[in-house]
């Protein structure tokens, strides 16, 4: 595992353009910049609900610190200071400011980025035991930004509600749960 960075400053512009160099190449980046951000959003989303899943509690974005692998990828994240109070806070505090940085950071629309939040966890939540810490209800309530991120469709296969991108890069190809296979 590597040093914890803070996650403020892991997102740089120059900083964060380097890691995705780095780890996809200079044959993507930046032609396939928004696509890249958006497979990187998946490992850290995926990071962080099993963070949550858990027990642990979140941090708030400022306070986040992340350790990332040798490639680039988010292995753990922690806190450096004040942590989220229930999820209504986690949304508001560490995720909305994610979504945003990324979606600025890539040129890629928040709703893809909220896509691969809502189908992260509910991965997430599959394959966990337990009633998932309450977690399920991000994508149950209306009012919440992973609402329906995930469905199934008449064949019993899971649908997200929005494209992920990975379909524009030839390697990586169309995602399992891609709305435009349906």
């Amino acid at each position: 595992m590597s040093a914890w960075l803070p996650l403020d400053q892991l997102l740089q512009p120059a900083r964060f353009e380097s890691l995705l160099l780095d780890l996809y190449g200079p044959e993507l980046m930046p032609a396939q910049r928004a696509v890249l951000v958006s497979q990187w959003s998946k490992y850290y989303f995926a990071v962080l609900w099993q963070s949550l899943l858990g027990g642990n509690v979140l941090p708030v974005f400022d306070a986040t610190e992340v350790s990332l692998d040798s490639r680039g990828l988010p292995l753990a994240v922690g806190a450096q200071g004040a942590c989220c109070e229930g999820l209504e806070a986690a949304l508001e505090h560490h995720l909305q400011p994610m979504v945003l940085r990324l979606a600025a950071l890539g040129a890629v629309a928040p709703a893809v980025l909220w896509g691969n939040a809502g189908d992260c966890l509910d991965q997430a939540l599959q394959r966990s035991e337990g009633d998932g810490h309450g977690l399920g209800c991000l994508l149950t309530s209306a009012d919440s930004p992973l609402f329906a991120a995930v469905s199934v469709d008449a064949a019993g296969r899971r649908r997200r509600r929005t494209c992920c991108l990975s379909y524009k890069v030839d390697w990586v190809g169309h995602c399992e749960h891609c709305p435009l296979l349906a």
